[in-house]
């Protein structure tokens, strides 16, 4: 605290001026993927986000796409069992650990974070990042799951 003398002569006490810290603080950034600058149109990048703000805006299509994602999840847990009882080898180090000790819990495991992850995306689908990445995981999901099946069935 600093003692100052004021115009009349009294004694002011002042705390510590707050223009004078070392640090700054910055708010972050509160605009949405979809409120930045729009691309030149006619191009294959405005078509694109055109299309995001149009999924963006159908909440009905992200749980369906969600939907896919945790039920292909399940069809993976599903194969995996299967080719593990085939003789396979678990990939995944934290599953194969999981399926060492207990077969329920790593199926308990993969739905909680299956469900957990479509949980997030939903929460936040406002973010273009985000609706985004909803559609990356379902792409890797039937990737993964083409590749169980493949080798399941083969």
């Amino acid at each position: 605290m600093k003692i100052e003398n004021d115009r009349q002569g009294e004694r002011v006490i002042r705390g510590s001026d707050r223009r004078s810290r070392n640090g700054t603080f910055y708010y972050p950034e509160r605009r949405y993927g979809f409120e930045r600058r729009r691309p030149a149109e006619g191009t294959w990048r405005a078509r694109y986000h055109a299309w995001l703000e149009q999924y963006r805006h159908d909440n009905d299509t992200i749980a369906v796409v969600l939907l896919v994602f945790v039920l292909l999840n399940l069809a993976d847990l599903l194969l995996t069992v299967r080719a593990l009882s085939l003789g396979a080898v678990e990939g995944n180090p934290i599953m194969a650990f999981l399926f060492a000790v207990d077969p329920t819990l790593a199926a308990m495991f993969k739905v909680v974070v299956g469900a957990g992850i479509a949980l997030a995306v939903w929460s936040a689908r406002r973010y273009r990042r985000i609706l985004e990445t909803s559609l990356i995981i379902v792409a890797v999901m039937t990737a993964v799951l083409l590749y169980h099946g493949y080798y399941a069935f083969v």
